[in-house]
């Protein structure tokens, strides 16, 4: 009776303890999957805005560069999956990879040469980045393609700050290609819908919002943040 008694209680306490260490791993799980979703969202915004800001870049009038759009072509709205394309150019004497270029003028000084990037949401849900370079349009060469820098993003959305009265205030945001003329863009507006690897228990779907887009998430578990930046275009200011 009493070997009994002591399995008993045994079990119990073994049980009490399984528990425990299951609430234990499940908190560990949840607060590591959150502090994954915060750190993508931090370098997403520190890499959009390096390259929002830049974007246009005209280098010192000597270098007789022609003048380009900030905003590509390539910038297109995409709905609510997987988003919005975001793209970007400039004149750089750097390439995709940040080398200098070999290509030297008279005085022995990098080139300048066009440098595009484009931003998306790519089949494998990663904001995939695809990076061109060259001296012109027509002799651009894709060093990047479709690189996945940032995990677990289901969607993007973008903005565009235009300002219809030149007067440095933004007048109206806009979707891409949306704007009256592309050089009264000011400032871009990105927002990423961000989620974990796995799902939790006790998730429920809710509505989100992506800057002007209104998003009901599926019910499959997975924890989802919003992560949103706001860049100027510098040399527009």
């Amino acid at each position: 009776m009493e070997m009994m008694i002591g399995i008993f209680l045994s079990t119990i306490l073994m049980t009490g303890i399984i528990q425990l260490l299951t609430g234990s791993v499940a908190a560990y799980r949840l607060q590591l999957s959150l502090s994954q979703i915060e750190e993508s969202g931090h370098f997403a915004r520190e890499m959009l805005i390096t390259h929002i800001s830049q974007a246009g870049y005209q280098a010192e009038p000597w270098r007789f560069l022609s003048p380009l759009p900030a905003i590509t072509t390539e910038a297109t709205d995409g709905g609510a999956f997987p988003g919005d394309q975001l793209g970007l150019q400039r004149w750089s004497d750097r390439n995709c990879y940040g080398n200098e270029n070999p290509s030297k003028d008279d005085e022995d000084r990098a080139e300048f040469y066009l440098l595009q990037t484009r931003f998306s949401v790519n089949a494998s849900g990663n904001l995939a980045l695809t990076c061109r370079y060259g001296p012109d349009t027509g002799k651009l060469k894709t060093q990047v393609r479709n690189l996945g820098v940032i995990e677990n993003v289901e969607s993007m959305q973008v903005l565009y700050a235009e300002d219809l009265s030149g007067d440095g205030i933004t007048d109206r945001w806009v979707k891409a290609q949306a704007w009256r003329d592309e050089s009264d863009i000011r400032a871009v507006k990105v927002a990423l819908l961000l989620s974990t690897q796995q799902p939790f228990e006790g998730t429920a779907n809710e509505p989100l919002t992506l800057l002007d887009l209104a998003i009901t998430t599926p019910d499959d578990g997975l924890l989802r943040r919003v992560t949103t930046v706001v860049a100027a275009i510098r040399g527009r200011l």
